[in-house]
């Protein structure tokens, strides 16, 4: 029963997804590429959820947060043609939206619903509230990591793609000279970067590094080490003293963490 109702989400959503593709190859293009991160968040989800040990419920849970974490993205990108919330809405409380207005997890208990609904609308919250229960936090850290390491792979792709295939929702910063040293000071004390503060590509890189100490499971770490994240996004930043001390900072950082 588990594993169909499963299946049937999967074909829910293969549904939901066809009708936003058309004939503007820029919203086919970011359709494809949400399209495609989505089922790897829903596989990397399963892959952290077992590695915690946790029931096969619990796992179809994060795999069916996974799948749904994003389902706001489409009718965003068809709309307005950008993934910034800032500039358009935010996409999460647009999935939960969705999901709502379509009832698609009615045949799921109301405690089971309640925890996918709440990992979907906080999972690209800037900080978790503190009032969350146990299994709420669990389910919302892990959609969290789920989606970074499948966005440091969108990254790491599209920096060795961007001369022959650009697109222009990736490049949506200026590629202008410098950065902004106190978003490297916020890493060090363990602060979260706003999204919105960003001015360049290069500030850009600097956030999505700071993504490495607000990951939450060893598997998490585990992956970006085996992948060299650190090193492809500190080789797209300016060689300096400054960017190689925060290179070290965060190598024995993802060290420590495995560590312990």
């Amino acid at each position: 029963m588990e594993n169909i109702l499963v299946k049937e989400y999967y074909d829910w959503f293969s549904t939901y997804v066809k009708k936003f593709y058309g004939e503007d190859s820029l919203i086919n293009q970011n359709i494809e590429l949400k399209e495609i991160h989505t089922l790897k968040v829903a596989e990397h989800a399963v892959n952290i959820a077992k590695s915690l040990n946790l029931t096969q419920k619990e796992v179809d849970t994060a795999e069916i947060i996974g799948l749904f974490h994003d389902i706001g993205r489409f009718e965003q990108f068809k709309k307005y043609k950008t993934f910034r919330d800032a500039f358009s809405e935010n996409h999460a409380a647009l999935g939960v939206k969705i999901l709502e207005e379509n009832r698609t997890l009615k045949n799921l208990d109301d405690s089971r619903r309640k925890i996918i609904i709440k990992a979907v609308n906080l999972h690209n919250a800037k900080d978790l509230p503190m009032d969350l229960n146990k299994e709420e936090s669990l389910f919302c850290k892990l959609i969290r990591d789920a989606d970074k390491l499948d966005i440091f792979r969108i990254i790491m792709g599209y920096e060795r793609e961007r001369k022959n295939h650009p697109n222009p929702a990736l490049d949506n910063l200026p590629f202008t000279l410098g950065y902004n040293s106190e978003l490297i000071k916020d890493i060090r004390s363990n602060k979260k970067i706003s999204n919105n503060s960003l001015k360049n590509y290069n500030d850009r890189k600097i956030y999505e590094l700071s993504w490495i100490i607000d990951l939450n499971f060893s598997f998490s770490l585990n992956y970006i080490k085996e992948r060299d994240v650190l090193k492809t996004l500190i080789s797209c930043l300016p060689k300096n003293e400054e960017i190689d001390d925060l290179e070290r900072y965060l190598d024995k950082y993802i060290e420590n963490s495995i560590a312990n």
